[in-house]
């Protein structure tokens, strides 16, 4: 673990720890709004602006290296559309029923970072 220390904080006190997780954002792109109007019953004009202002966020293992995180990603590419879609639409029936790597990259931007603190 790697300790973050302020430069006003008194010496050898920790602020923050370096956590041995990658983060995974999943940003909404303009298909999926799309789509999310197109189930949406109510009056509201969803954007893209306001959707991305609250993306998804997943801790995963430690990865060494971006293409070693999206591998692990890919393999579970389901999950995230659960979450991504169980969180505008609780009715499972209004979800994709094809739903595979190529749809959740026109769906989504899929962003990894290493530096994660608690």
């Amino acid at each position: 673990m790697t300790d973050t220390s302020s430069s006003s904080a008194p010496q050898g006190k920790r602020i923050m720890q370096g956590i041995n997780r990658t983060v995974v954002v999943v940003g909404s792109k303009q298909p999926f709004i799309d789509w999310l109007r197109s189930i949406a019953d109510d009056d509201f004009d969803y954007t893209l602006e306001q959707i991305s202002a609250d993306n998804l966020t997943f801790l995963i293992p430690q990865s060494d290296n971006s293409d070693e995180a999206m591998e692990y990603i890919r393999k579970r590419y389901d999950l995230i559309f659960e979450w991504a879609f169980g969180g505008c639409a609780a009715t499972e029936e209004l979800w994709s029923a094809k739903r595979n790597w190529k749809m959740l990259d026109d769906l989504f931007d899929i962003e990894i970072y290493s530096e994660v603190f608690d």
